[in-house]
């Protein structure tokens, strides 16, 4: 149990200033832990540079004496990965101009750094380091420590370290995905919290059906679920077998009444008919061709090459991707059967499901972001395509519309979605990484980071959110380190789960 006790301290040590620490990281005889319970004079430190995170305990300074070994960690930001190679130089300056210099050339182990300096003055010397790896300089302040002039004169004194401390060894932090980010403040607009669906607009989706009876035949490209198709593109070709035989009279139809247009034309040139002849030759043959293309029929070319095979052509109405195919070559289908589905992607809907007790802010709505179903990426909307006016008797919602692009074609038709409807003016405020924001037991938690190995589990009230950064009036305060990765990972080390064990600290 002692032990545990000094490595809490230890980890509040690294968290604040000018603070007493104990070592103790391998197991001590018990007369050992007694005695680092009244002498101590060390401490550890926590800064941040842009680049590094640095973590240092340093042990208690006798004049003239070689220290116990410094812990020195360091940690890239960018991926929160150890610092595996690279110099380090310690430069401590004391009273009277006294100096010491301890050159690192390397890591001791990936991340960790020792120096046992010789410091030759009492009084307060300052510490600053210097790492010189991958071709940059990289300086990063310590601050002050105090050298005694003898071991009697280590004070006694021991700052306790808050209730409900986390620690979470450096070894532990880089063996998993973890990083942390600042709270800061930001603008963030109210939001609605809703459930919707992911929709495509009226024109960006057609379903295609047969406007004739017949058999489907094998030719042409035949387009199957995921190819690309465009307007008037054909999808099928059907030889029409109709018991009134529509198609073929239609068609026949048509050629009856050209070649009567045509020898009327003939005949009106010789002035053997009036003219009111020729005109109404001429209608006929308009009202034939318009019934024959009402039910999908083209004419081919009039190039005196193509001729006509009797096939009726079953074409897409709109450019986009074959989503289901339903017929099969040499399979016989009805006037009105579904063949096809064509949806154009590159833009959809997001219709957000407002609850009825909100609808009087619908009107004001500005944007949208939301989650789909299978992921955690977040999706933005800003153009609000319309606002219902009805609300669902059965589920008690107003629909909104949302325009979403959607060029790598992630979002699929028919996608259910978690969302938030933005609306009105931007609200002031400290906000955290949302995903920083973890759910426990019904509160909303954040696991603070208040120095290298030590963290601290908060219950915050949350604000609006606009999907990337979440408000929070209460419970976090602007500059404090949040965990964004591996927040699941600290909780269990409060709850034991994460076995705590000698993590190599050369005390």
């Amino acid at each position: 149990m002692r032990l545990a006790e000094n490595g809490l301290r230890a980890a509040w040590a690294a968290g604040a200033s000018a603070v007493l620490w104990t070592s103790g990281c391998a197991e001590p005889s018990s007369d050992a832990v007694a005695e680092a319970d009244h002498t101590r004079a060390g401490g550890a430190v926590t800064h941040w540079t842009d680049a590094l995170e640095l973590f240092v305990e340093y042990p208690p300074h006798v004049q003239d004496v070689s220290s116990d070994p410094w812990a020195i960690h360091l940690t890239w930001l960018e991926d929160w990965q150890p610092v595996r190679v690279g110099s380090l130089t310690l430069l401590l300056r004391g009273p009277g101009g006294a100096r010491e210099e301890v050159v690192m050339p390397a890591p001791d182990r990936p991340g960790v750094y020792t120096a046992t300096p010789t410091l030759t003055a009492t009084g307060t010397w300052r510490a600053d380091m210097t790492l010189s790896a991958l071709g940059s300089e990289h300086t990063i302040p310590v601050g002050q420590l105090q050298v005694f002039a003898s071991e009697d004169a280590l004070p006694h004194d021991v700052e306790e370290p808050p209730p409900g401390l986390i620690a979470l060894p450096k070894e532990q932090q880089w063996s998993i995905p973890f990083g942390v980010a600042l709270a800061e403040e930001r603008e963030i607009p109210n939001t609605i919290p809703v459930a919707g669906e992911i929709v495509a607009p009226g024109s960006a989706l057609a379903h295609v059906s047969t406007l004739v009876a017949g058999v489907i035949v094998a030719g042409g490209r035949s387009p199957a679920p995921g190819d690309r198709v465009e307007a008037g593109e054909t999808l099928a070709l059907i030889a029409p077998t109709s018991l009134d035989n529509s198609y073929a009279r239609l068609r026949a139809d048509v050629v009856a009444a050209e070649r009567e247009a045509s020898r009327a034309e003939r005949l009106f040139a010789f002035g053997a008919i009036a003219e009111r002849r020729l005109e109404h030759a001429r209608h006929e043959l308009q009202v034939a061709v318009a019934a024959f293309e009402a039910i999908g029929g083209v004419l081919p070319p009039d190039d005196g090459e193509s001729s006509d095979s009797g096939l009726y052509d079953l074409r897409t109405p709109i450019s986009g991707v074959v989503s289901e195919r339903h017929v099969a070559s040499g399979q016989h289908v009805d006037a009105g059967t579904h063949a096809f589905t064509v949806v154009n992607p590159e833009t959809l809907w997001f219709v957000g499901r407002v609850p009825a007790r909100h609808t009087t802010e619908a009107g004001d709505v500005r944007s949208a972001w939301f989650t789909v179903e299978g992921t955690t990426q977040v999706h933005t909307a800003r153009r609000v395509v319309s606002v219902g006016t009805v609300i669902d008797p059965d589920s008690r919602t107003l629909p909104v519309r949302l325009e979403v692009p959607n060029p790598d074609r992630i979002l699929k038709v028919g996608m259910f979605a978690d969302g938030h409807l933005q609306v009105g003016d931007p609200v002031l405020g400290i906000a955290v990484p949302a995903e920083a924001v973890l759910e426990e037991d019904g509160l909303a938690v954040v696991y603070a980071k208040v120095g290298g190995e030590a963290f601290q589990r908060r219950v915050i009230q949350l604000g609006p959110s606009d999907g990337s950064w979440t408000m929070v009036s209460a419970g976090i305060g602007s500059g404090e380190q949040v965990v964004t990765t591996g927040a699941y990972q600290v909780r269990l080390a409060s709850l034991g789960d994460v076995e705590i064990t000698d993590h190599g600290h050369p005390h």
